[in-house]
């Protein structure tokens, strides 16, 4: 039996890309808290508002309340 990896045999090398690619795609996840990499935190998106806007609380939105079909005050 010989002793060692087989560094000449090609089949050796696909199976050792195969399976370190496998790590770095199930490792992927952990990388961001352990390293602190992955996706750099977006300043705002299209549909977002910005500036003062961005700063106010957004208004509170009133319903009416009704028992048993009439509108009541609160």
């Amino acid at each position: 039996m010989n002793g060692g990896f087989p560094a000449d045999d090609w089949q050796f090398w696909v199976v050792t890309a195969c399976a370190a690619a496998a790590v770095v795609f199930l490792t992927r996840p952990l990388w961001r808290p352990l390293f602190g990499l992955g996706r750099r935190k977006q300043t705002g998106c299209p549909g977002c508002p910005t500036g003062e806007a961005a700063s106010k609380p957004p208004a509170p939105k009133h319903v009416d309340l009704t028992i048993g079909g009439k509108r009541v005050r609160s």
